[in-house]
């Protein structure tokens, strides 16, 4: 019933009487690929895929064998003439029945077929199925025992972005067995996108911290604007908190702090960019480890051996600190409004207060972020920068260097100018103006990934002893 058509499915039979076919993708023997344009359309219906956000799944793996099944995707192919069709066939048990009820399928979306042995491929692949044609909004055709293992799969596996409406046939009731080591499993096999796992590092940071700057390639996020190391997940995003775990695993094998988690700053990241929004809330609040944790916060500081932290960014400066003296770490997050709050100097003051650092000792790295060439402010907004942090142009929104606007902020606290790497070249280059190596939300707007910086005390690296830091605090000038 099934057959090849120029590398999609179709199907024929009853279908070639009404002089259309309905192209199939996805199948286990079709390899799965992302790619803006592969889906194709059918004669006037090219308007309608466009706009649609909707689409129809049928689970023929756990439905009943009595009719309702057929009767229910009738009813939604009338009720919703223009979705699409997924077909959930999981472990090999596509038939001439399921052929059947594909062909009576009359709605005039694409037909989707998901075919592979482990459910978790074929849940993994309808994500991405529902990304490429934007269905955001999926009804779903099961009996009660599909429905009790499809719900785990779409909270691993999808964000609360996506609505799932049940349609049930008959069928008893039975508890879905736990799919969340299914999941872990099949992701971990996935090939990375993009190539390994790259990172920048600074030479101003001692070995006995480990510490980088994370890239976009080599993670498995498929969503174009999220691929492939996507390291932040929430509602409002596409990528699911499953897919960013294991891309955060990926990370830590390859800078060697795996099994360790990131301790990740409680920014507000709805949309961390450093353009002007309402929902952004940049601050300068510091938590210090061991004390209570703040709701939210843009730094953070510690002295604990193997305690990673990680600051995000897309655009917003990730910047991170190290002591090699009094064996301290620290990470912030500096977006515009974090710049003008001072988040920089709260962090170097949360260091030198609570952990006993000397402001000469403290080495600070500047991470990727969006630089003076591609980021803009309103004249007010850029008023409240040093004036050499302004490069006037011929629109009307001068262009703002808040990386400058850090180092200067760094350097008043008593930072020496030799212990700011801030390199464009090196650590710091535009991530607007690099596509193929960042994310950033000035250039790609609400639905951006993130990348982050990372920093950590090695175990084994000890603390500093009170002779060296009485000395080092003796020294005049120093603060």
């Amino acid at each position: 019933m099934f057959s090849r058509a120029r590398g999609l499915w179709s199907v024929e039979g009853n279908l070639r009487k009404r002089k259309r076919k309905l192209p199939f993708r996805f199948g286990a023997r079709s390899p799965f690929c992302v790619r803006s344009g592969r889906t194709r359309s059918v004669g006037p219906r090219c308007a309608h895929e466009r706009a649609m956000s909707a689409a129809v799944l049928l689970d023929v793996s756990h439905s009943c064998r009595c009719g309702c099944t057929e009767r229910l995707l009738r009813e939604e192919a009338a009720a919703h003439a223009h979705s699409h069709l997924f077909v959930l066939c999981a472990g090999g048990v596509r038939s001439d029945a399921t052929d059947a009820l594909v062909c009576a399928w009359s709605g005039e979306g694409m037909c989707v077929l998901l075919d592979w042995r482990a459910t978790a491929a074929c849940a993994y692949r309808l994500k991405q199925a529902a990304d490429e044609v934007s269905a955001i909004s999926l009804r779903v055709i099961t009996s009660p025992r599909g429905r009790a293992r499809l719900l785990r799969y779409e909270r691993a596996l999808f964000t609360a972005l996506y609505t799932f409406t049940y349609r049930l046939g008959c069928g008893a009731d039975g508890p879905g067995r736990e799919v969340d080591d299914d999941v872990t499993a099949f992701l971990q096999r996935l090939p990375a996108v993009g190539g390994a796992v790259r990172l920048l590092t600074s030479s101003l940071i001692p070995d006995c911290f480990g510490h980088g700057f994370s890239t976009r390639v080599g993670g498995v996020s498929r969503v174009p604007t999220l691929s492939s190391l996507n390291l932040f997940s929430s509602p409002s995003r596409r990528d699911s908190a499953a897919v960013v775990h294991e891309n955060r695993r990926r990370l830590a094998l390859h800078a060697g702090f795996y099994p360790r988690p990131l301790q990740m700053l409680k920014a507000t990241l709805v949309s961390h960019s450093c353009r002007s929004s309402g929902q952004v809330q940049h601050s300068s609040r510091v938590w210090v480890l061991g004390k209570a944790e703040p709701d939210r916060y843009d730094a953070a500081v510690t002295d604990r051996p193997g305690t990673v932290l990680a600051a995000p960014g897309a655009d917003c400066i990730p910047m991170i600190f190290a002591d090699p003296v009094a064996k301290a770490i620290a990470v912030a997050h500096a977006g515009w409004r974090g710049t003008l709050r001072g988040v920089a100097a709260a962090t170097v003051s949360a260091m030198t207060t609570e952990l006993g650092c000397v402001c000469a000792n403290i080495l600070v790295v500047l991470g990727p972020s969006v630089g003076p060439c591609c980021f803009t402010l309103e004249p007010e907004q850029a008023a409240r920068f040093h004036p050499n942090c302004i490069q006037r142009s011929q629109c009307h929104r001068p262009n703002v260097d808040i990386r400058l606007a850090n180092r200067l902020q760094l350097e008043e606290t008593g930072i020496l100018p030799h212990h700011i790497h801030d390199d464009a070249s090196v650590t710091t280059p535009c991530t607007s103006c690099h596509p193929q190596d960042f994310f950033s939300h000035v250039r790609d707007g609400a639905h951006f990934g993130t990348q982050v910086g990372f920093v950590w005390l090695k175990e084994g690296a000890g603390t500093a002893s009170a002779a060296a830091r009485s000395v080092t605090e003796a020294s005049p000038g120093q603060h």
